[in-house]
């Protein structure tokens, strides 16, 4: 068992403080300097994020890369993020994160991280300038595309059940939110 790490006291967390954290197979995220560790996903989210990566890496232009989690997304020194879905652009992609804010991030919702899927983490992408976000419940099932126009999230397209939907950001893509449950 390793030893708990030391955090630096009176100033936020970076990612330097995170990377310098032993590998313990938790996923911790930094929010504004602030450490959070998300949950082990259950096998239905496992499902979705296995179902979609195939789904967009078949039509995925070659300038992109889509990669499942964990992938750290270095927002900003303060904020790492890690999607359980991300395209990036190629040059985007150093050895050890995702740097700048990526072309698409998913988040598949779990009822122990759906507040900050839905609120938190789709605000900052929006600060950053994602240019897409999309959320998935599993229970539902619906599957919900937003789209950065202006500085905001417009719903592109929003998947319930078998509907399917044919999207044109960040690729073109055919999609159900059933068929990436099932």
């Amino acid at each position: 068992m390793g030893g708990v790490p030391t955090f630096p006291h009176g100033r936020p967390l970076t990612w330097a403080d995170l990377e310098a954290m032993p590998d313990d197979g938790h996923r911790f995220e930094l929010v504004d300097g602030v450490l959070v560790m998300s949950p082990s996903p259950r096998p239905v989210h496992q499902r979705v994020v296995a179902r979609l990566l195939v789904a967009l890496t078949a039509v995925c232009p070659p300038e992109l890369e889509v990669l499942p989690a964990p992938v750290d997304v270095v927002l900003a020194d303060d904020t790492v993020f890690i999607p359980d879905l991300v395209v990036g652009r190629r040059e985007q992609f150093s050895k050890q994160a995702l740097i700048g804010p990526p072309v698409l991030a998913v988040e598949v919702l779990s009822p122990r991280t759906r507040h900050v899927d839905l609120e938190l983490k789709r605000a900052k992408f929006q600060e950053v300038g994602c240019e897409n976000y999309w959320m998935i419940d599993y229970d539902s099932p619906w599957l919900r595309c937003l789209h950065l126009e202006n500085g905001v999230y417009v719903e592109q397209a929003r998947s319930e059940g078998e509907e399917i939907i044919e999207l044109q950001f960040p690729f073109a893509v055919k999609l159900s939110a059933q068929s990436l449950v099932r």
